[in-house]
C-alpha cells in the first residue's frame, strides 16, 4: 500500500495504491475519451460528475464504468474520488456482478454517495479506502477460483519489481506451458489477455517506483519501460491523462 502526500490540503494523502486497485483524489478537469482494462468507480466529492460513457452523456453523483468501455468523466467544480479496480482481482469481479451486470455503466444512488463523502471527510485515506469498499459491498476476501498455474503466474508477477522483455518466456518456463497455451489459459481464467495485463502491471510498478524515487526516468527504467516517454505515453493511453496530471500535487 502506497500513499502520496498532497500540497496545501488538509488530507494527508491523495492516492492509495493496492495490488488490485488504486484509489485517488482526482483534480483533472478534461481527461480525453479513453478505454482501458480497469473497472472504474467514480464519485463526486463536492457534487455531480459529468460523464460520457459509450456515447451516452449524463451527470451522476457516482458511476461504475466497465472495463474496455470508451469514457471520460470530470467534475466541473470540486474533486472526484476515483477507484481503478484491476480486472484480475475479486473486487472488480464483484463490481461486475453486483452493479454492471454486463452493462457499460451503472449510476450510484445519492444516499450511498453521501455516506461515501462522510467517510472520506472523517477518515484517513487508507482507512477510507477500506470503509468505502465495504460500503459498496466490494470488500471481498480470498482469491477468485482459477487454475493453479495462473495463480502461480499472478503471484510471480506480483513479486517482481519490473516487467522484463522476456517475461512471457519466464512465465512459460515457470508453469511448463507453451506461449499459446499460457495465453489461452490466462484469458480464460482472468478475462483479459496476458499482453494487456502485463501492460497494466508495468504501469503499476512504474507508479510505485515513482513514489519511491520521485523521478520518472528512474521509475520507467526500473519498471521495464524502454524510456520515460514510453512510460508517459502508456499512462496517457490507459488513463486518458498525462503522467504529470496523474501525480499532480504529490510530494
Amino acid at each position: 500500500l502506497i500513499a502520496t502526500k498532497m500540497k496545501g490540503r488538509s488530507q494527508m494523502t491523495s492516492t492509495v495504491f493496492g495490488y488490485d486497485h488504486i484509489m485517488m483524489r482526482a483534480e483533472y478537469r478534461t481527461p480525453d475519451p479513453h478505454s482501458h482494462l480497469a473497472v472504474h468507480f467514480i464519485a463526486g466529492l463536492d457534487g455531480p460528475v459529468h460523464c460520457v460513457v459509450s456515447g451516452d452523456s449524463f451527470d451522476a453523483d457516482a458511476v461504475f464504468i466497465a472495463s474496455d468501455v470508451v469514457h471520460t468523466a470530470y467534475a466541473e467544480t470540486g474533486d472526484m474520488l476515483v477507484f481503478l479496480f484491476d480486472t484480475a482481482g475479486s473486487i472488480a469481479e464483484e463490481a461486475q456482478k453486483q452493479y454492471l451486470c454486463g452493462r457499460p455503466y451503472f449510476c450510484g444512488d445519492k444516499e450511498t454517495v453521501e455516506k461515501l463523502r462522510e467517510i472520506w471527510k472523517n477518515n484517513p485515506p487508507a482507512q477510507a479506502d477500506s470503509l468505502i469498499t465495504q460500503l459498496l459491498g466490494l470488500d471481498t476476501v480470498g482469491n477468485t477460483l482459477r487454475d493453479e498455474r495462473i495463480s502461480q503466474v499472478l503471484e510471480y508477477l506480483r513479486s517482481l519489481d519490473e516487467v522484463p522483455e522476456d517475461i512471457t518466456a519466464q512465465l512459460c518456463a515457470k508453469v511448463c506451458l507453451s506461449p499459446s497455451r499460457l495465453s489461452h489459459l490466462f484469458k480464460e481464467n482472468v478475462g483479459i489477455s496476458l499482453h494487456r495485463y502485463l501492460a497494466m502491471d508495468k504501469m503499476r510498478k512504474g507508479y510505485i517506483h515513482f513514489q519511491k524515487y520521485g523521478n520518472i526516468t528512474e521509475a520507467s527504467m526500473r519498471a521495464g519501460f524502454d524510456s520515460p516517454s514510453h512510460f508517459a505515453a502508456t499512462c496517457k493511453r490507459m488513463f486518458g491523462i498525462s503522467f504529470s496530471e496523474f501525480v499532480k500535487g504529490s510530494e
